[in-house]
Formats: structure tokens, sequence, C-alpha cells
């Protein structure tokens, strides 16, 4: 079932901890936002709650964040400098890191706060991005830049997270988030020096997506951040590309993050929207494992309404499965069409529960005389007569499987062994296990 991965901010934090990590599989700590002291505290908190609740711990990447101190006004129209370590100029907007190279050079717009506000791209050159503000806004501390097909330098990547890393180890957090990865190298470097921690990658750019497979091959989990993938390849592209970063998750058996904006619309209401329901939906039908709550639980005041709808929806959509059905082994045996089995059967009664299926290949083991002569008149079936013991079990499976082996392995490496492991009166079969012909040599 797809699980709740909550962001824990001013609003969620201290004493009311409590209630995302009740109904949370997971708890996220935004390391770009608020000061390490706090964010110590807060999951020194959730540990002394629940010693067992995994903790990610976000850290800054290479991307430029703005560095504003408070909000500020921009206008349409207005030309506008983002620099890093630029003299202070109207105008001007001072940014944390150095600025990318562009994997295209010609680009029409890039944007800021996970593509929410557009400017005309003029110019990238000598430490400054410069564009036309599309919209008047505030823009707000702390923002993010989305350059279209940036390339950020791994070098200067791999020396952010490294630093970083140093400056939180004392924090008992679980899990790493790593922002901006665009290849696997990075992650074995911080793999290396951070054995005891899983690393969750986060793909959000094109180079990113470009070597995506060998990304998701390295990490623990990956996390879809669908506002800086949006912003850095198009929106247009955005659906194409997730489904494929889906695809190979599952290719390589690695868990599934989807974060950006997956409620917003309760961040002022009560009920979420539509769209956000029709959203939500789609990602459970593709059976992610995690779905972030960002600012729905950091910042918003609904931050528990949302939790709980979430919660409530999730639990809603569970499978409803016949436990008895699914553990019934007949019918795990019925999906071994076109294999090869070897059958323990005192009494013959395996044979009776399935005269109607295909089976490539039948070795069947009886203390029946009359089954063991019949049987062997099928085309796929081979059977013997012997003298099932009273004990020793392991050992008369074994014994017997090595003398047919030749008959059992002949025109393939593999069959499976059915039997009753827990033999009681009128007791079917109830065992099976996978065998290789390398077993019995």
């Amino acid at each position: 079932m797809t699980k709740i991965l909550s962001t824990i901010g001013p609003i969620s934090s201290g004493k009311r901890l409590n209630f995302a990590i009740s109904k949370s599989k997971m708890i996220r700590f935004n390391m770009s936002h608020n000061l390490i002291n706090w964010h110590k505290r807060n999951i020194d908190l959730v540990k002394k709650i629940d010693p067992n609740k995994y903790v990610l711990v976000d850290i800054p990447g290479a991307k430029p964040r703005t560095l504003n101190d408070s909000a500020i006004k921009i206008f349409k129209g207005q030309k506008i400098t983002f620099g890093y370590k630029l003299k202070k100029e109207k105008n001007v907007v001072q940014i944390s890191n150095p600025l990318p190279s562009l994997y295209k050079k010609k680009i029409k717009y890039f944007t800021v706060s996970d593509g929410n506000f557009i400017f005309k791209f003029l110019s990238l050159k000598n430490k400054k991005l410069i564009g036309i503000s599309s919209q008047t806004f505030h823009l707000l501390p702390k923002k993010g830049l989305n350059i279209p097909f940036s390339i950020y330098d791994n070098k200067r990547q791999s020396k952010v997270y490294t630093s970083f890393i140093k400056r939180i180890s004392k924090i008992n957090y679980d899990c790493l988030g790593l922002s901006f990865v665009q290849s696997s190298k990075i992650i074995k470097v911080i793999k290396k020096h951070n054995k005891n921690k899983l690393i969750i990658s986060k793909i959000e750019n094109f180079l990113g997506y470009k070597n995506r497979k060998e990304i998701i091959n390295q990490s623990d989990a990956v996390m879809i951040d669908r506002g800086d993938l949006a912003a850095e390849v198009g929106n247009e592209k955005l659906t194409e590309y997730v489904e494929n970063i889906i695809k190979d998750c599952k290719l390589f058996g690695k868990p599934i993050i989807i974060a950006t904006e997956n409620l917003n619309s309760l961040i002022e209401s009560l009920r979420p929207s539509k769209s956000d329901i029709l959203n939500l939906d789609y990602y459970i039908s593709k059976k992610v494992d995690f779905i972030m709550l960002s600012d729905e639980t950091a910042t918003s005041q609904n931050w528990k309404n949302t939790i709980s709808w979430l919660y409530r929806y999730l639990n809603s959509k569970k499978e409803k499965k016949n436990l008895s059905k699914a553990t019934n082994i007949n019918e795990l045996i019925k999906t071994l069409k076109d294999q090869v089995l070897v059958i323990f059967s005192k009494k013959g009664f395996f044979l009776e529960n399935f005269r109607g299926e295909k089976f490539s290949k039948l070795i069947l083991f009886t203390e029946n005389k009359y089954l063991a002569k019949a049987a062997n008149l099928k085309e796929n079936i081979s059977s013997f007569y012997t003298k099932f013991p009273k004990s020793g079990l392991d050992k008369f499976l074994y014994k017997n499987i090595k003398m047919k082996k030749n008959i059992i392995f002949k025109n393939n490496k593999s069959a499976f062994l059915i039997n009753v492991t827990f033999p009681r009166k009128n007791s079917r079969a109830n065992t099976l296990i996978a065998l290789t012909k390398e077993d019995f040599k």
C-alpha cells in the first residue's frame, strides 16, 4: 500500500510531532530551511516518540537559491539579474551557489520557486543570469532557480554534500536525500563514507533523467520531484519522464517517492480538489511507495486535516484480498504451467486436484502401486513407486530426487518440488520448493 511521507516544519514541530508520526511511515526534514539545531531538536523528539520511525533529511545541493532575507516585489517586465557573489545593486538578486552550465545553449525561459514564476531568458554568463519577469509577484526568501537543461558541477555538488553531512553528523537520521543527482558517481562517493545511511536520490533535471538507470541502480530509493523536473525539462515532458522513471524503478526494484504539490488544494481548503484526487489515484494505480507532503504539512494551518484525509483515503484504497485464496498452494501450483514438477504424493490425491492442468512434465513418487503404473500412461508423467518413511523426510526426498535426476532435469536445469511438510489426516500438498540440477550433484 502507498504510504505517507510528511515534511515537518514550524507548524507541525515540537509537541505536535506525535500526530504526524502516528500516521506517516517516514518523516522528512528539509535542511534548506530552519537552523541545524532546530532540526536536531525535532529529530531527537521523533526518535524519542518512535525510535523505529524512519527520518529523511533532505540536504541542500548545488542548486542556486535566492539569498534575500525578506520578500522582494518584482514587477512584470522588470529586468532582473541573478548572480553569485555580485555587488549589491538595484535589480540584482544574490544567489547561494554558482550558476550551472547548459546542456542546450538556446533556452527561452527560466523560473523561480518550482516553476511558479517565469522569466524570459536573456543571457547566462560571467556569474550572471539575466531575465525579464513575465508577471508581478513577491519573491520569498530562499527560493530555488530552475534553468532548463542545467548541468551542475559534480565536484562542487560532492563538496557541498560532504561539507553539509559533516555539519549534521550528530543528528540521528536514517535516510539521506540528495538533490539534483546527475550520475551514479556522486552516490558512490557519498555511500563510501555513509554506509549506515539509506541514499534517496532526487531525479529532477534533464541530465539526471538521461542517466536515470545508473542512478536508480545505485540508490536505495528514488524521489521524483515533479516541481523541479517540470521546471527543468518543460511541463509537456513531465508525464512521459515521470512514467519512465517509475518504470525503471520497478525494473530495479527500488522504492518510489512522489514529491511536490500532491495535495496543495488542502493548504487552504478542508477538501481536496478533484484534480488532486485524480492525480493521487494515478500514482496509487502505479503502486508508488510514498506520497510526500511538503508545504501541506510544513507550513499550512490545515496540516492535521491533510494528513488525516490522506491517511483515510489511502486506507480506503487497500486491496481487499482473500487471504485463504492467496495462501492456497493449489492456486500457486496452477501458475506453474509449462514448468517441471516433482511430486511426492503418498496416496496420489495431488493428481486428482490437477487433472485438467497442463504442466510441461510431472515426476511422481507415490506409495499407490496402481497409480504408479497408471500415471505412466500419460505422455507428460513419469511415475515411480516408493515406500514413504515415517521419519527422515529430507533424506528420503533428496535420495529419490538424486536417483531420478537424469529424468527430472532432462532438457531443463530447474524444477519445482511439491510435497506435504506437515502431514495430517487427509492432508494435501502444502510445500513448494524450487530445485536446480546443481543441488543434486
